[in-house]
């Protein structure tokens, strides 16, 4: 997986997350904290894009997102896959199929650009758990890609149920 440039390994820098409402764990920078409400909504003005659940660096400019919605069995993640790459074709993505906790996902990449002109790099993931369809983002301006993308490939795929 060279989402980054090479393999990913600086998990010495992760610390164990348990989000008890979503039933999941996940490892995420041990500098990260839960983002403000304030920020959240400066970062994410639309609340249909909005995460649930936002870790970021000090200054929001590296962040995880977490949002989870009921899986009836009737989500097909390759539809889903296939939905995101047609929604950001013109940001050329890159999908690279993965398992997180044992669960076929994907992972996009694509780079946007921020308001203010900057790039962000932008992981997805899209997986299904036993009973949630579950979207994860890692993203960072280019100024953290090299300190940030790797960190933010092992934190995506460290996903996996709480309760096993």
């Amino acid at each position: 997986m060279n989402i980054c440039g090479k393999h990913p390994q600086r998990e010495d820098v992760m610390k164990a997350l348990t989000i008890q409402p979503l039933d999941l764990t996940i490892k995420i920078p041990e500098n990260f904290t839960k983002m403000p409400d304030v920020l959240a909504d400066i970062k994410y003005p639309s609340l249909k894009n909005k995460p649930k659940y936002i870790y970021a660096n000090d200054d929001g400019a590296v962040s995880l997102g977490l949002t989870e919605k009921a899986s009836s069995g009737l989500v097909d993640i390759d539809s889903v896959k296939e939905g995101m790459l047609d929604l950001v074709k013109a940001l050329k993505p890159k999908a690279l199929p993965v398992t997180v906790d044992g669960n076929k996902a994907w992972l996009i990449v694509f780079k946007s650009n921020a308001k203010d002109g900057s790039s962000i790099l932008n992981i997805q993931l899209f997986t299904l758990t036993e009973t949630k369809f579950v979207v994860g983002t890692f993203n960072m301006t280019d100024k953290y890609i090299n300190q940030y993308c790797d960190v933010g490939v092992l934190s995506l795929m460290s996903l996996q149920a709480a309760s096993r």
